[in-house]
């Protein structure tokens, strides 16, 4: 199921659930986010892989932009505060609504702020 406070509606509502005949078939699809390695510890064959990824993006300089909404899974918690961590200098820009589809619902939102920090930051991206 799409989860959202907003409704798409119509087409774009049913081509979300179209591959899958009933909530059996959403199943791995709900487990995968409980699957990527938050913790230091664990012995899943990923967690050196995101100690080398979270290395790496400690030592990156370049400007960083991060948005986050307000009321999906990623926007709370673990996952907004890892890459808070990781990009101190980074812009943090809350979205309001969206869910966990944000550039499904706040795509034009999305592409302002882009655009504002690419062209802030022209300089200092290349």
């Amino acid at each position: 199921a799409v989860v959202s406070t907003q409704s798409t509606g119509g087409t774009t509502s049913r081509g979300y659930t179209a591959p899958f005949p009933n909530y059996r078939y959403k199943a791995g699809v709900a487990r995968w986010p409980q699957l990527v390695p938050m913790l230091p510890w664990g012995n899943s064959r990923i967690i050196e892989d995101m100690r080398t990824t979270k290395r790496f993006l400690r030592n990156w300089t370049k400007p960083v932009l991060m948005m986050f909404c307000d009321d999906g899974i990623s926007g709370k918690g673990a996952s907004k505060e890892l890459f808070k961590s990781l990009f101190p200098h980074g812009v943090d820009i809350p979205i309001k609504g969206g869910g966990c589809l944000l550039p499904e619902f706040k795509g034009e939102e999305l592409a302002q702020h882009l655009s504002r920090f690419l062209n802030e930051n022209k300089k200092k991206t290349k």
